[in-house]
């Protein structure tokens, strides 16, 4: 059975499940044996970190890992791990955190049988030290944002993404301005746009009950689900709530910013953190899907972002309304795409009357993750899936 190291910054249980996740399973739907190692935590984290998605960490660190099939996921834990935070931020810290891990990481991925894999993969800055350390046919990074965009990361995590991106064999990337973006990487010969998808199957099958959150909550139902982060455009969504009394938000998505205002407001739900599982529940039973991303104060990095949340919106049948950016327009999505405030406020009001069912339906079907692997697979060598 072939085998492929992922290193990856999301816990393979997160609430957010990316494009790493998604991979994995396809891989292993091919007939990989996989391994997931995400990003470490440490006793910092307490100081920190969200308490709920630590407390997942740590119990999939203290079991030594779990099981999902033919995938192993598994959250390291250290002594200090890189932050963009004071001493944290250090070379030094990025560059040594894995030798006072314990149980040491590399004997971990020796255990486990992964010390030589078919595939390395990485989207994360932190496991450059793999490189040097594994043995692999062929190695993968994946560049699903600009990351020099996120408060969280350092000028020396971001050093280390390069110095990963100037080794590796391939880089495949989500959005199509980050090849211009990423001007430190020199041989843009190896960068392969691939855009994000869907989980057709998973959504398909799942149960689309109308969920208990939703029974004392009027429709329409306008519906976000993902990160809570600065570009989340809390003042826009005050003043469309604002403006449309008899619409409801919903909010779903663990909360790491400010989020009163909204608090404030009748029609306005925050739901917090849901499982994976239960996303098409909240979404079937929507009206519209919105996209509220501040595309001004925070420029440079939403427009370096393919919106997994598109993708899941119209996979489950929902208008998508949005605040433009050029790679969204790239995507040629029926999306309602707005430039200001009144623009979206008025597509919320459209997108009900206006829903195009079959155009969404057929753009959701022509992005799945198996489709998108499809593409992965016809830049590797045939080596690697033969």
């Amino acid at each position: 059975m072939k085998k492929i190291l992922m290193a990856v910054t999301n816990y393979y249980t997160s609430p957010f499940q990316v494009g790493s996740h998604h991979y994995a399973r396809a891989f292993e739907k091919l007939g990989y044996e996989v391994l997931f190692i995400s990003n470490p935590i440490s006793p910092i984290h307490k100081i920190f970190a969200n308490n709920e998605q630590l407390a997942e960490r740590e119990r999939i660190h203290d079991l030594g890992g779990e099981k999902s099939g033919n995938i192993t996921y598994y959250v390291p834990k250290t002594l200090c791990t890189p932050q963009n935070k004071s001493l944290l931020s250090s070379k030094f810290v990025l560059n040594n955190w894995y030798k006072l891990s314990h149980p040491n990481i590399m004997k971990y991925i020796k255990d486990k049988g992964f010390e030589s894999v078919d595939l390395l993969w990485f989207d994360s800055p932190m496991f450059a030290f793999l490189l040097d350390k594994i043995e692999y046919k062929h190695s993968i990074l994946r560049l699903a944002d600009y990351s020099k965009g996120f408060n969280s990361v350092s000028e020396n995590q971001y050093n280390a993404e390069i110095e990963i991106a100037n080794r590796i064999d391939t880089i495949i990337y989500s959005a199509k301005n980050l090849k211009e973006k990423y001007t430190d990487i020199k041989d843009k010969s190896k960068m392969h746009y691939v855009s994000n998808g869907v989980d057709l199957t998973f959504i398909q099958a799942a149960d689309k009950s109308l969920p208990e959150e939703y029974k004392n909550i009027p429709s329409p139902i306008a519906v976000y689900i993902g990160a809570l982060h600065e570009w989340f455009d809390v003042d826009l969504m005050y003043k469309t709530a604002i403006s449309l009394p008899n619409y409801s938000f919903v909010i779903i998505g663990p909360v790491e910013r400010d989020l009163s205002p909204l608090e404030k407001l009748d029609n306005v739900f925050i739901l917090g953190k849901i499982p994976h599982k239960r996303i098409a529940q909240f979404l079937s039973n929507a009206d519209i899907g919105i996209i509220p991303f501040d595309t001004k104060k925070h420029k440079d990095l939403v427009e370096s972002i393919n919106p997994l949340k598109l993708y899941e919106y119209f996979a489950c049948d929902l208008p998508v309304v949005s605040m433009h950016w050029h790679q969204l327009k790239a995507l040629g999505s029926p999306a309602f795409l707005c430039h200001s405030t009144e623009e979206f406020i008025d597509a919320i009001k459209k997108a009900i009357k206006d829903n195009k069912i079959d155009t969404v339906k057929t753009f959701a079907q022509s992005a799945d993750w198996a489709e998108r692997l499809n593409d992965v697979l016809a830049i590797l060598p045939k080596a690697m899936y033969k």
